[in-house]
C-alpha cells in the first residue's frame, strides 16, 4: 500500500547509514521567553543545511522503535541533559506504568571515530494515557519520559502556546487509534495506530471527539467538513519561535536551505502559503519543547499523518490549512515539514494524497470524519542537528483564511538519528547510493514503491 502503513518489522527504525552530515555553523541566538509562552533555545545561525559532510562507517542505535512492550517500571535516575529554562520535564511521571520499547542495536563508533550516543532503547511512558494532563501530549510523542539518560529523550520547558489551549482538549487528543480501517499488512490491527508505545498525539484546527475507554477515536462520517471554530488563537501571527518570513540568503530569501539567518524560515516555504492565505491564521494550536542532541547525533525524525477536509474543493485556494514543524538548530532554523518546496498543506499534498494516500471514498478514511476528503498515510520527517547542541522543537497547525473545514495531524515516534540529512537544494542526489538521506518528508519504500518520483515523497533510507 502506497504512502501508508508499515508492518511491525519496520517500526524499529534504527539507522545504519554510511554518511554523517554535520553543518559547521556558529550559534547566534540566545534564550528568551515570548509572551505567548514559547521560548526559543539556541536559535539557529547562518549557514547551509548539509553543506559539510564527513564520511564514515555505519552507525546504529540512533532511533527507537514501536515494537512490543513489557510490563515493569522504568529504573534509573531522573532524566538528565535538560535544556533551556524550567529544568527537565518527565512527561511519563503521571502514566503509572512504563515499559521499554524494542530497538535494533546499540550506539557504535563510526568509521570516522565518532561515537553516536543516541539511546539504543527508549522507555515507553504513554501506556494507558487519556490526555487528561498536558504532559500526556509529550509522552505520546515519545519524549520526556522518566528514566535513565541512556533510555530516554529528556526535554525541558515543554509547553503549549498558552494554558487555554491545554484547557481546550477538543483541539488535541491522545489516542490508541484513529478511524475504523484495518491495516492490510496486519489484519485485525488499526491502520492508524501508534508507531511507538501505546498512544499517539492528534492535533486539529477543528474539534475532536473523546476516545473510548480503550483509547480508540472514531469520528462520525464527514464530521470534519463543517467542523469550525475551536476557540483557539486567531491572532494574525505565528507563535514564537515560528516565523513566516524567508530566512535563506541572510534573510533576503531566494536560496532555500542556504545562508540561513537563524530567525526566519530557511526553507522559504512558509511565506508563499502565508500570503496565499491572506496572512490570516486561525484556530492555531502549537506546542514545543527544548532538547539537547546527544554526542554523535546529526538529526532527528518523527512520524505523521495529515488529514484535510479542504481536499479537493480548496486546493490552490487561500483556505489552505498548514502543518508546520520547526527547529532552531544551529544546523538549520525553520520549517522542517516541507514537501517539494512547500509546507504541508492540502495544496502541496494534493498530488501525494491522490497518488499515494487516501481520498474521497477510499475505505481507509472510514471513521476519521474525513470521508469524502483526503489524507496522506504514515510518513516521516527528518531534520539536521549538531551533536551536543540545545535547540527548540515546535509544531503548529492552523486554518488559513477562515475558521472552517478542519484539518488534523497524527504525530508520533520522535527519535534521534545518528546520520542526519541534507536538502535536495544542496545535494540533488540525496537519498541515492553514496549520498546522505534527504531532509524533509520521506516514506518507507515498502509503503510507496514510487517514492522519490514526481508527486511522491523521498524514500526514507533503508535500515540495515
Amino acid at each position: 500500500m502506497l504512502f501508508g502503513p508499515r508492518g511491525e518489522s519496520r517500526r524499529a527504525y534504527a539507522r545504519v547509514v554510511v554518511a554523517l552530515v554535520a553543518a559547521s555553523l556558529v550559534a547566534c541566538g540566545d534564550d528568551g521567553s515570548a509572551s505567548d509562552g514559547f521560548s526559543a533555545s539556541a536559535s539557529g545561525s547562518s549557514g547551509t543545511i548539509g553543506d559539510s559532510t564527513s564520511s564514515g562507517g555505519s552507525t546504529s542505535g540512533g532511533s527507537t522503535s514501536g515494537g512490543s512492550t513489557s510490563d515493569g517500571s522504568a529504573s534509573g535516575s531522573t532524566s538528565g541533559g535538560s535544556t533551556g529554562s524550567g529544568g527537565s520535564t518527565s512527561a511519563g511521571e503521571t502514566s503509572g506504568t512504563t515499559a521499554v520499547a524494542t530497538t535494533t542495536g546499540d550506539p557504535t563508533t563510526t568509521g570516522g571515530d565518532e561515537v553516536c550516543a543516541a539511546p539504543g532503547e527508549l522507555v515507553v511512558c504513554d501506556l494507558g494515557l487519556d490526555g487528561s494532563k498536558s504532559d500526556h501530549a509529550f509522552a505520546a510523542l515519545g519524549v520526556g519520559c522518566k528514566g535513565a539518560i541512556d533510555n530516554t529523550i529528556p526535554i525541558s520547558n515543554a509547553r503549549f502556546k498558552k494554558f487555554s489551549q491545554w484547557n481546550n482538549p477538543e483541539s488535541w487528543r491522545v489516542a490508541a487509534s484513529f478511524g475504523e480501517a484495518e491495516d492490510p499488512n496486519m489484519p485485525g490491527m488499526p491502520l492508524f495506530r501508534p508507531r511507538e508505545g501505546e498512544r499517539f498525539l492528534i492535533i486539529s484546527t477543528g474539534r475532536l471527539g473523546v476516545p473510548d475507554g480503550d483509547g480508540a477515536l472514531i469520528e462520525p462520517p464527514g464530521s470534519q467538513y463543517d467542523n469550525n471554530n475551536n476557540a483557539n488563537d486567531d491572532g494574525d501571527a505565528l507563535m514564537a519561535p515560528l516565523e513566516p518570513a524567508m530566512g535563506s540568503n541572510g534573510g533576503a530569501g531566494g536560496t532555500p536551505f542556504m545562508g540561513c539567518d537563524g530567525v526566519g524560515d530557511c526553507s522559504d516555504s512558509i511565506w508563499p502559503n502565508w500570503v496565499l492565505g491572506n496572512q490570516d491564521p486561525n484556530d492555531q494550536l502549537a506546542l514545543a519543547f527544548d532538547v539537547t542532541a546527544p554526542e554523535g547525533v546529526h538529526g532527528f525524525l518523527f512520524d505523521f499523518v495529515f488529514f484535510s477536509s479542504e481536499y479537493p474543493a480548496f486546493v490552490d485556494k487561500e483556505f489552505n490549512d498548514m502543518l508546520i514543524a520547526w527547529s532552531t538548530s544551529e544546523a538549520y532554523t525553520g520549517n522542517i515539514t516541507f514537501f517539494e518546496g512547500e509546507p504541508l498543506t492540502v495544496t502541496s499534498l494534493a498530488t501525494a494524497m491522490e497518488s499515494a494516500g487516501y481520498v474521497l471514498d477510499d475505505p481507509e478514511l472510514a471513521g476519521t470524519g474525513f470521508e469524502g476528503h483526503g489524507s496522506t498515510g504514515w510518513a516521516s520527517v527528518e531534520a539536521p542537528v549538531n551533536p551536543l547542541e540545545s535547540f527548540t522543537f515546535a509544531v503548529a497547525i492552523m486554518d488559513m483564511g477562515d475558521s472552517n473545514k478542519a484539518s488534523a495531524a497524527i504525530l508520533d515516534n520522535w527519535r534521534w538519528d545518528c546520520a542526519g540529512c541534507v536538502s535536495k537544494e544542496v545535494d540533488p542526489a540525496c537519498g541515492g547510493d553514496g549520498h546522505p538521506p534527504c531532509c524533509g518528508v520521506c516514506v518507507e519504500p515498502e509503503d510507496d514503491p514510487d517514492c522519490g518520483s514526481p508527486g511522491h515523497p523521498s524514500c526514507c533510507p533503508d535500515p540495515k
